[in-house]
């Protein structure tokens, strides 16, 4: 069985769509639509690309799961399309709740250039569209959290913190500071993926932020963290944040 690198984390930012049509009662569907793109971070600007030469295979995998487990029910169903076409149809699923991904690939699908985040997509009551976006020159961090008092050292929930404004990550090229962005998530959601950066070394930062988005306490600076291309994902593990006056 092929299981999605990093699994539900990566899940939490890849793009879902809207509902499409109404499912028929036995089978169901997810449309997939692929893009290769370059980075587009800090000052630079990221563009199309075409599928590498060797690899002219997109893989649309679902992998059905359980709704109140995550764990995975049976094999991957699998559909293959020319890369080039940018969009396929998965066929025949049977309804219910998948983890979706696309992989770039060789003719057979025995060897990928890249794969894409995933996301969990839902097709229970009706079909539904899956977007990935494949970074040839970069990849994302990602990142858990949890909040203690500064001066207590307790843990403290996102509400007790005043947290309201959420998590911000910044992260900067160590070689380039221009290549550098903000991302904020929701607080209570304990994890999130950023945005894609340019393979390179990074150094992070992590705030906690009020309503007015003013950092209400920061985690020591992570240095020296390696973002790996085509479209890798490198985990920073879990950061405490110190919250100031808890």
């Amino acid at each position: 069985m092929k299981n999605v690198v990093l699994g539900s984390l990566i899940a939490l930012t890849a793009a879902t769509g809207c509902t499409t049509t109404a499912t028929p009662v036995d089978t169901a569907t997810v449309s997939a639509t692929w893009t290769l793109r370059t980075a587009d971070v800090g000052t630079a600007t990221g563009h199309n690309v075409s599928c590498p030469p060797g690899f002219d295979t997109a893989a649309l995998y679902n992998q059905e799961i359980s709704p109140t487990t995550g764990a995975n029910i049976g094999q991957p169903f699998i559909d293959l399309f020319n890369c080039s076409a940018g969009q396929g149809s998965a066929t025949e699923l049977p309804p219910g709740l998948y983890q979706t991904w696309v992989e770039i690939a060789n003719t057979n699908n025995t060897s990928v250039y890249a794969q894409s985040l995933s996301a969990d997509v839902d097709v229970t009551v009706a079909n539904k569209t899956f977007s990935a976006e494949i970074l040839v020159d970069g990849g994302y961090f990602q990142l858990a959290w949890n909040l203690v008092g500064a001066t207590s050292n307790n843990s403290l929930t996102c509400t007790q913190a005043g947290a309201t404004g959420g998590v911000e990550a910044i992260s900067t090229d160590v070689a380039t500071s221009a290549n550098s962005a903000s991302d904020v998530f929701t607080c209570e959601d304990h994890a999130g993926v950023t945005s894609g950066f340019k393979a390179a070394t990074y150094t992070i930062s992590v705030d906690a932020l009020n309503s007015q988005m003013q950092a209400i306490g920061t985690a020591p600076a992570i240095s020296n963290r390696v973002i790996a291309s085509p479209n890798k994902v490198t985990d920073l593990g879990t950061i405490t944040i110190p919250i100031t006056g808890k």
